[in-house]
C-alpha cells in the first residue's frame, strides 16, 4: 500500500482575493501538531491540526462570507486521491480546494469560471434588458475582482452585488457604500472596460458609468 504524505491547498484569501496554492506534509504533524497557512498578504487561510495523525481539524478564513468554517476530515481523505472542496455553506460555493495538486489544480480552473458564463448558465442572461452589454460588463467585473482591484475606501475588499436588468450594482456591507454600473450601450462598456480598479466611495452611491450627452458622468450621491 502507497502512503501519500504530501497535499495540495488552494485558497482564496478573503483579504486581498488572490488564489493561493500551498503544499501540505504529514510529517509536519510530528512535532507541534498543528500548521498555519497564510496567504503573501499575511492574511491567515487556514489552521490544519491532528492529535493522532489519523482525524484532522481543518477551520479557514472564507473569502465569500468573511466567517471561519469548521471541517473534520480523516487521513485518508486529506490525504487521498481526490479534491476535497472546501465549502462555504451560505453561498453554497467553495473558496478552495484541498487533494492531490494536479486535481486541486483542475478544480481552481473550473471554478474560475467567469461571471457572465455562470450568469448565462443560470439563465440570467434573458433577464437582461441588452445581454450582450451585460456579459461584457460581468466579464469586466470578474477580472477585477480576480485582480484584487474591487474594493471599498472603508477598507472592505468584498463586495457584493446584485444583477438587475439594466444595470449591476455593487455593495459594502460594511458602509453600504453603493456602485452602479449601467448597462444600456456600448458607450457603459467603453467606460467600465477602462476602469482598472473600482473603490467605493464610504456610505455614497456612485455611478460609475452612466453617460450623458455622450460624456461620461460621475456623480455621488449623499446617503
Amino acid at each position: 500500500m502507497i502512503l501519500t504524505t504530501h497535499t495540495s491547498v488552494a485558497m482564496q484569501c478573503p483579504k486581498c482575493g488572490e488564489l493561493e496554492f500551498h503544499a501540505l506534509s504529514l510529517f509536519a504533524f510530528s512535532g507541534k501538531g498543528r500548521e498555519s497557512l497564510y496567504c503573501r498578504c499575511g492574511e491567515s487561510l487556514m489552521s490544519v491540526a491532528s492529535r493522532d495523525h489519523k482525524n484532522f481539524n481543518v477551520s479557514f478564513n472564507c473569502a465569500f462570507c468573511g466567517k471561519v468554517h469548521y471541517l473534520r476530515l480523516k487521513r485518508r481523505a486529506f490525504w487521498g486521491k481526490n479534491a476535497i472542496p472546501l465549502l462555504c455553506p451560505e453561498v453554497e460555493a467553495s473558496t478552495g480546494f484541498v487533494g492531490p495538486k494536479q486535481k486541486v489544480a483542475q478544480a481552481c480552473q473550473e471554478r474560475e469560471k467567469s461571471i457572465a458564463e455562470l450568469a448565462s448558465e443560470l439563465g440570467y442572461e434573458d433577464e437582461f434588458e441588452n445581454p450582450e452589454v451585460m456579459l461584457k460588463l460581468l466579464d469586466h467585473l470578474h477580472n477585477l475582482a480576480r485582480d484584487g482591484a474591487l474594493g471599498c475606501k472603508c477598507g472592505n475588499h468584498n463586495l457584493t452585488f446584485e444583477l438587475l436588468p439594466d444595470r449591476i450594482e455593487l455593495y459594502c456591507e460594511i458602509c453600504d457604500a453603493v456602485g452602479v454600473i449601467y448597462g444600456e450601450n456600448t458607450e457603459n462598456i467603453r467606460i467600465f472596460e477602462g476602469m482598472t480598479s473600482v473603490n467605493l466611495d464610504e456610505n455614497k452611491t456612485v455611478l460609475l458609468n452612466c453617460t450623458q450627452h455622450g460624456h461620461f458622468c460621475k456623480v455621488i450621491e449623499e446617503e
